[in-house]
């Protein structure tokens, strides 16, 4: 039910849209208007005046370019798109009632945009070898700074007389975890090695939080995008890499749903030998484990141990779900040729080991 607090609070928003909601309900982070004029949805964020002026221009630009699938934001009676209240950030958009199709189908509407997207934004960029070394630099450096915190959690548990529930989950996985992420390392450097032999680094403009969330449909079915908020130019693994380390984290989600998934997004974007490695690098790490293991140390006394231990269990559960996922979608060697007396060495491709997960 809407309060009239809640109606005065956001009526100066909605002033600039000249609406008079006779009934506001909250629908997550979105404020479902009501009104005489119609339906609408109120989104509220925190931006920066330079976010703001980025958002809008992405989601022009993506229209001129010819993608269609997102969904519009209505301009205010002064021509602007977003709306500065204090701190906060607001735009308004159409209405789209919820959609009851299964999961798997938004999955593939989901995949099949981002490909369309990354397709049309791709550019082949200078190769800057500052920047790639950089890149490597700074998440190799986080992902060490990771594994230490790791390391030291496990030798604090290990010295105690009696462990928790939780820390002996997590001990009697260490050994694993950690071959996920020396792999991890590993296939980074792989990454780093090929783009300095290569040359080469394409960047797209990816959506920045994909999620089965952040797709609607319209009353005619058909699927629209939104929340371009953390929208960015990068790499088209940087998409990826966030829809499936979530999927891996849903019980149905299978090796081979994702492997169809990604085939269907490479319908639009094949995607280059060192990118794949990327992918494979960026999902392999464990970071949602560890991120278990951050809520256990903070805030141990807000859930159960049960409820700690369901939680970094599911976590494990997904990740080795991944790993076989890494394995599926690695490139083959090529066969080794008949007589390597005459032959030119064939060029050395990120994924050609043998040596998986």
């Amino acid at each position: 039910m809407t309060t009239e607090k809640e109606t005065l609070n956001y009526g100066p928003v909605l002033f600039h849209y000249d609406l008079f909601p006779e009934k506001l309900e909250q629908h997550g982070k979105v404020k479902k208007v009501i009104t005489k004029r119609g339906t609408f949805a109120l989104k509220e964020a925190e931006m920066t005046e330079e976010e703001r002026s980025w958002f809008t221009h992405v989601i022009q630009r993506l229209s001129e370019i010819g993608f269609h699938q997102v969904v519009p934001l209505y301009p205010t009676k002064f021509g602007d798109y977003t709306v500065q209240l204090g701190s906060r950030t607001y735009y308004l958009m159409p209405w789209f009632a919820s959609d009851e199709r299964n999961e798997k189908a938004k999955d593939e509407v989901l995949l099949d945009h981002l490909g369309k997207i990354h397709a049309l934004t791709l550019k082949e960029q200078d190769f800057s070898n500052e920047v790639v070394e950089h890149s490597y630099q700074y998440l190799m450096n986080r992902w060490e700074n990771r594994q230490y915190e790791m390391e030291r959690f496990t030798e604090e548990a290990e010295q105690k007389t009696y462990m928790s529930p939780f820390e002996l989950t997590y001990l009697s996985h260490f050994h694993q975890i950690m071959r996920m992420t020396e792999e991890a390392k590993r296939r980074l450097k792989d990454w780093y090695d090929t783009c300095q032999r290569e040359k080469r680094y394409r960047s797209v403009l990816c959506h920045g939080k994909v999620s089965r969330n952040h797709l609607i449909f319209n009353p005619t079915g058909e699927g629209h995008l939104l929340n371009f908020e953390k929208a960015v130019l990068d790499t088209p693994v940087r998409d990826l890499a966030v829809y499936f380390r979530r999927a891996a984290h849903q019980r149905e989600w299978t090796v081979e749903e994702g492997k169809f998934l990604l085939d269907s997004y490479e319908k639009h974007v094949q995607l280059l030998n060192e990118e794949r490695g990327l992918l494979i690098s960026y999902l392999s790490y464990p970071e949602p484990v560890f991120n278990a293991v951050d809520l256990y140390c903070s805030r141990r006394n807000d859930y159960s141990q049960i409820e700690m231990v369901h939680r970094l269990e599911s976590r494990i559960r997904a990740m080795k779900k991944i790993r076989d996922f890494c394995d599926a979608i690695m490139i083959a060697p090529p066969p080794a040729p008949l007589d390597n007396s005459d032959t030119v060495p064939t060029k050395i491709h990120i994924n050609d080991e043998g040596d998986h997960i």
